[in-house]
């Protein structure tokens, strides 16, 4: 009989040589809890985390680790700010933590600091949300009320969120076997290969690159002999595309400064809705308030998430005015969208932005970072290439830069090694060949060099292992 995903995993951890207290909890947790988590996709026996500081977590046996995780983005600036912690406290006893779905004096100051923020010289409004899937529902929602149409197009390698209304757009095979039926992955949903450059789909040699990402989609919009509409006859069903600025769970990878502002040319031709998710790329990540800035292009709607809340669980999509006053009394309705506790974080956390200066600190951190993937490219032969924007980015391995064949298993160790060795960084890419580094973005010349550190010590052995040269 075919054993149950937990029972597998259940017997690796009992089998493992993990300390006592980080095996009882994984224990724990897999008999109450359901093992469906991403946390076993990227560590064989990911770590119980019992506290944080700054850039560093601590597992409950007491070990430390450099976090290169940040929440997926969500700790951008660093663990348990104190000015975070007041902010919440006298939020919630002094003032009020929510009050339905209502205006409040925080959410009013909060929606105009994001009508500021971001970029875009139109007239914006606001929906406020709690997690980057709620910003995406709700950015869909209105693009398909407000176009009258129903077709949304977007990218293999892209991630959108897995609730049942957006799963149809992330494109990631492993997720989609667990919904049955799957919900909108072929009704309604066009996709098209995203500008991964050291693996060009259209055979193209890294930097010999002339957009044949966006002429495809050109082409077929062009032919009439797609869903997406015949222009011949005048029809046009795209309702919105939806793009990563960067791709984030497919590696961290970053395509040519230009092609969103090719994007932006092929929803202007065609006259439908451009969908920036800065869920990830955004909140200074990449060296600039958002990643799309890099390009100068202003998206119709731009969903924010994660990192707006430091910790609690915030959203937005700001856009055109005009798409949302569409929208009747009742059109969306949440409890805690917009709540007043999240929204005196959100402010204090742009208020942090201002004060530390952080996306000026994480455009220098980054190109700091930059040099030193330079140097690990240079040394080791495992490492295929590497995308860098701010702080955002990742690393690819390979068994041979010729025939680029992913060093899958290496990858796999290494992630794991580096754990051991007090570094906690994401496994992933299209062929889990991949590791991304996502630090709060404040860090320091002194927090990379230790990032580095471990990190080049890690690949020596996995080299060494693999009888690399």
């Amino acid at each position: 009989m075919t054993k149950k995903p937990y029972e597998v995993l259940m017997e690796r951890v009992k089998e493992s040589d993990i300390t006592p207290n980080n095996k009882a909890g994984l224990i724990e947790f897999l008999e109450n809890e359901h093992p469906g988590d991403v946390l076993f996709t990227k560590w064989t026996n990911p770590p119980i985390i019992e506290n944080a500081k700054g850039n560093k977590v601590y597992d409950v046996d007491g070990k430390e680790y450099i976090d290169c995780i940040a929440g997926m983005s969500a700790m951008n600036i660093g663990h348990c700010d104190p000015r975070i912690a007041e902010t919440m406290k006298d939020q919630y006893l002094n003032s009020l933590d929510n009050w339905f779905d209502f205006p409040t004096p925080q959410r009013l100051k909060l929606v105009q600091r994001l009508i500021d923020i971001t970029p875009g010289d139109y007239r914006k409004k606001v929906r406020l949300a709690l997690s980057g899937s709620d910003a995406v529902e709700n950015a869909i929602r209105l693009a398909r009320y407000h176009t009258k149409k129903q077709t949304i197009v977007c990218f293999y390698g892209g991630y959108h969120g897995q609730s049942t209304a957006t799963m149809g757009l992330t494109g990631a095979g492993s997720m989609h076997r667990w919904y049955n039926p799957m919900p909108s992955a072929d009704n309604n949903i066009e996709r098209f290969p995203y500008p991964y450059c050291y693996r060009c789909p259209y055979g193209k040699e890294e930097g010999s690159c002339n957009m044949e990402c966006v002429k495809a989609i050109d082409n077929l919009m062009a032919s009439g002999q797609t869903s997406m509409g015949n222009p011949m006859s005048g029809v046009q069903n795209v309702a919105a595309m939806i793009v990563e600025p960067c791709q984030s769970s497919a590696g961290y990878i970053v395509p040519p400064v230009e092609f969103l502002a090719e994007l932006r040319k092929l929803a202007d031709k065609y006259g439908f809705l451009l969908i920036f998710d800065e869920i990830q790329t955004g909140m200074g990540r990449t060296g600039k308030m958002f990643a799309c800035e890099h390009s100068g292009v202003a998206p119709d709607l731009l969903l924010i998430g994660k990192a707006l809340g430091a910790g609690v669980p915030m959203s937005a999509v700001v856009g055109r005015a005009e798409i949302f006053e569409d929208c009747g009394p009742g059109f969306i309705c949440s409890t805690y969208a917009g709540y007043s506790l999240g929204c005196a974080v959100a402010n204090k956390v742009l208020d942090i932005f201002e004060e530390d200066q952080l996306v000026e600190r994480c455009a220098a951190a980054g190109r700091y970072v930059e040099e030193k993937l330079a140097a690990i490219k240079e040394k080791h032969t495992l490492v295929g290439s590497y995308s860098i924007r701010g702080i955002f980015f990742g690393v690819e391995f390979v068994k041979d830069r010729d025939s680029k064949e992913p060093a899958i298993k290496e990858t796999a160790e290494l992630v794991d090694n580096m754990k051991e060795s007090g570094l906690l960084a994401q496994l992933n890419g299209y062929y889990n060949n991949r590791i991304s580094f996502i630090p709060p973005i404040n860090v320091s010349d002194s927090d990379v060099d230790d990032i580095f550190n471990i990190f080049d010590a890690e690949i020596t052995r996995i080299e060494e292992k693999f009888g690399y040269k």
